[in-house]
């Protein structure tokens, strides 16, 4: 619609005219000096329309001046396409602008405007974009704006190109031509360029770039892409990169020729310095500032082989970049690898100028790092040390450190694992020790408090896991005969860098009886959990472990069996074992098929496990030690017998008393101690009450109340009721007998059985009168006075058979006379 409103308007204007001869539409072309209008009819083209000059029609016509044409059809511009050509000549001087031009006739054609540009000799064309800028696109591509420009230079072309891009200029030599292709019904949409005359150059193009001042990403051919760059040429890209902008080049396609001479690859110019890269190799990346970058190709063995490249240069802001000096030499053996945790973060290695993704520095020499906003948690740092010994005279005696090696603070990172690898001698073995005193292994049940997880690992058992162990715990130390790698890693995800005091020490030896070697000294009243090596995977095949367990004498260990996991054997069998260190101790011991039990051992034992070569299963146990406190037996004994002694004491008195209390019942009379100045010994109660005899010598005139009531005197004194006679000695006032008694006795011996009848003395002796203060009690004559006044001068007489003219006599408490014995 809108190309037909077009025709219109220049039909109406004289541009257009219908040709009365042929039908067909006639046009005038207008041209100015240098330009040559080439009308072709396509190819592809399968109708016969030509295009008449006067009365010569053709399928194409080349116009140098202003003609009338005439086309055969009624719409040419479906059929044909025209090619305006304009000639640009500079002598050593040319500063020219070249603008397309308009040619209204030609508008609904496919228009093809062309420039060739010639210098002289030892001089190149400069072809100035800064204008409009190019983005350079695929071969097959179109643009936004449908204006598409192609750059060529002899007979390859540089490339197709869009406008508003960060191409600003081209440097071709001698001659180059540039073109701008507007489809057909397309309205011209002018942009102008400038040619200038250059230096002579040997290359094929120079093409330069300035990158924005904002992140972008550009990509570009090699020229005839995707055809082959042509055989030793070289093109060049010149980057301009703004201030603290850091650009990176990555290849996105490539092909490559077999060389006959010379080799294809990539040349990067920064600083004064050249960087070779092949092109099957990762190239410079995040590098700041502007450089040059050229593709050189070689002389190809055959003619069919292509060398194209395809790439993007992309380019974000950055902060500043921090350079390290990193100096291991002074640790031997030593490789330090510093990794991006993650690929896609903005934080950028380099190594030698390079981007890398990892890089490994050893302790062979220094090497220079740049880091560019890298943060602690953007890089992963890992080390890995050898400490080997040979031969076994050399180093059986010395000693050396599992450290962490000082780095530079310049240096950042989160340094995750530090890994050392020991190699003992042939036969040799490896013995660790905790600087901290002792080392724990890491099992469920028994985690680890430490903020190092340490763990050890055999290199003949395809990495095997011996076990996993912390400072502070019950391990002595740890004798392994094999070569092993320990791996100090942080359990709460700290950096190992903070560590600066060692974690292990360690030494050679010579030989030991078995695989693995475990010192234990458990503490008191803690439960303490030791597995086999490889747990839970399983021991290794035909390996032994042995724990020795030591402590004080005077304690006892449990020993329990938590976990047990057994195998098939092809021959012989696991065996479980627990014995006493002393030669002719205790021992205990299980074979696959038996169920170890708990045992206690009372001193300090052996705890041996050996593998088989298993067919199914593993082989893995987890052992339970606590150590108590050794119970006394001896005591034990001792307050058993005492115990039972005094149980049967207990019943003996409970079966007296009970024989006593029986006793009181039967007594209808309490005994009474009589004093006898004959000398014949009498105990009353035993041989029955004795008869009376014809005299009242045996009746009491009176007896004293402190007698009778004795009892109550010694009640009186405990309630403090008066004060008794203590320590104060009293003289024997009564009556004394100035010869002993010699006469003879006779029947000394008493017939048992046979009553006898009481005598009493011829001169008895008085008894002396006790004042209150002496032990009698006070109220006795008054309470005598009323008992005259009150029986008539009657004294209270007592039933008991008594000796005459004894006026007081003290009467007994019946409970002491019970516990008292009288002798015969």
């Amino acid at each position: 619609m809108w190309s037909w409103a077009f025709s219109l308007v220049l039909l109406l204007s004289g541009a257009l005219r219908w040709s009365s001869v042929s039908g067909g539409l006639a046009l005038t072309v207008d041209l100015h000096n240098d330009t040559t209008i080439h009308i072709n009819r396509t190819e592809s083209a399968e109708s016969k329309c030509e295009v008449c000059v006067g009365n010569s029609c053709q399928s194409s016509v080349t116009l140098q001046n202003s003609t009338e044409v005439e086309f055969t059809c009624q719409q040419p511009e479906n059929i044909f396409t025209v090619e305006i050509v304009r000639h640009v000549v500079c002598n050593n001087t040319c500063d020219t602008n070249i603008t397309p031009e308009q040619h209204p006739s030609l508008q609904n054609f496919s228009r093809t405007f062309t420039w060739n540009v010639r210098v002289p000799d030892q001089n190149s064309i400069i072809l100035d974009f800064t204008k409009t800028g190019l983005r350079q696109i695929w071969p097959t591509e179109s643009c936004q704006d449908k204006h598409v420009y192609t750059v060529s230079t002899g007979a390859s072309t540089v490339g197709r190109f869009c406008r508003t891009g960060t191409i600003k200029g081209m440097q071709m030599p001698l001659e180059g031509s540039v073109s701008l292709q507007v489809p057909g019904q397309e309205q011209l949409n002018p942009s102008t360029f400038g040619v200038s005359v250059g230096d002579e150059i040997t290359l094929l193009a120079i093409i330069n770039v300035s990158l924005p001042e904002e992140e972008s990403s550009q990509e570009f051919f090699s020229p005839n892409y995707p055809g082959s760059f042509p055989d030793r040429e070289l093109v060049r890209w010149f980057f301009h990169v703004p201030p603290k902008y850091y650009s990176t080049m990555r290849i996105l396609n490539y092909t490559e020729s077999r060389c006959q001479k010379d080799d294809t690859r990539l040349e990067y110019q920064r600083n004064g310095k050249t960087v070779v890269k092949p092109l099957n190799e990762a190239q410079l990346s995040e590098h700041q500032g502007s450089f040059n970058l050229s593709l050189r190709s070689c002389l190809r063995r055959s003619l069919t082989a292509v060398l194209s490249l395809h790439f993007k240069i992309s380019a974000i802001k950055r902060g500043s970049e921090v350079r390290c000096n990193v100096d291991l030499t002074m640790e031997e053996g030593l490789e330090l690898h510093i990794k991006k945790k993650k690929p896609t973060s903005a934080c950028i290695l380099k190594f030698s100028s390079l981007n890398q993704e990892m890089v490994t520095i050893s302790s062979v020499k220094a090497s220079l790092l740049s880091f560019i906003d890298c943060s602690e948690e953007d890089l992963l740092l890992t080390i890995n040390q050898t400490i080997a010994c040979s031969q076994q005279k050399g180093c059986a005696s010395s000693k050396f450190s599992l450290k962490v090696p000082p780095l530079d603070k310049c240096l950042p990172g989160i340094l995750q694992e530090v890994s050392w690898h020991l190699y003992t001698p042939q036969d040799g073995a490896v013995e660790l020790v905790s600087p901290m005193g002792s080392l724990q292994q890491s099992l469920p049940g028994q985690k680890c408090n430490s903020s190092v997880l340490l763990t050890m690992t055999e290199h003949e058992q395809q990495g095997m896991t011996v076990g996993q162990f912390c400072p502070q715990g019950h391990i002595r130390n740890v004798q392994i005969q094999s070569n092993i790698t320990v791996t100090a890693s942080p359990s709460d995800g700290r950096d190992l860098k903070q560590i600066t005091s060692p974690l292990l020490e360690g030494s050679f030896l010579e030989s030991i009886k078995e695989r693995y070697i475990f010192n234990v000294m458990p503490k008191k009243d803690v439960s303490m959990l030791v597995a086999t090596p490889g747990w839970p995977a399983g021991m290794s095949p035909q390996s032994t472990v042995s724990w020795i367990v030591s402590f004080p004498s005077h304690f006892e260990a449990l020993v329990e069996f938590t976990n047990v996991s057994q195998v098939s054997c092809v021959n012989r069998h696991t065996c479980i074992e627990v014995q006493k260190q002393s030669s002719r101790g205790e021992t205990y011991s299980w074979r696959m098929d038996e169920k170890p039990k708990t045992v206690v051992m009372e001193e300090s034992f052996f705890l041996n496990m050996s593998n088989c070569k298993p067919v199914k299963g593993s082989f893995s146990v987890v052992s339970q030690i606590t150590l108590l406190k050794r119970k006394n037996k001896v005591l034990s004994i001792a307050l058993s017998v005492v115990s039972v002694l005094l149980v049967l004491m207990v019943i003996a008195f409970a079966v007296v008393c009970i024989i006593n209390r029986k006793k009181k019942k039967k007594q209808k009379s309490p005994e009474v101690s009589v004093y006898n100045p004959n000398g014949h010994a009498f105990l009353p109660g035993l041989h029955g009450v004795p008869t009376t005899t014809g005299d009242d010598d045996h009746v009491y005139h009176c007896i004293d109340d402190t007698m009778v009531y004795g009892h109550l005197l010694k009640h009186g004194m405990e309630m403090n009721e008066f004060e008794p006679a203590v320590d104060s000695y009293q003289a024997f006032t009564g009556p004394m007998e100035r010869q002993p008694l010699t006469g003879p006795r006779e029947n000394t011996q008493l017939e048992v059985g046979v009553y006898r009848p009481f005598t009493a003395p011829q001169n008895a002796p008085e008894v002396p009168n006790r004042s209150p203060g002496q032990g009698g009690h006070p109220r006795c004559h008054d309470q005598q006075k009323d008992e005259k006044e009150m029986s008539g001068d009657k004294c209270l007489q007592n039933q008991v058979h008594t000796t005459p003219d004894l006026k007081r006599a003290p009467l007994a408490d019946p409970e002491e006379e019970e516990d008292s014995e009288v002798p015969l």
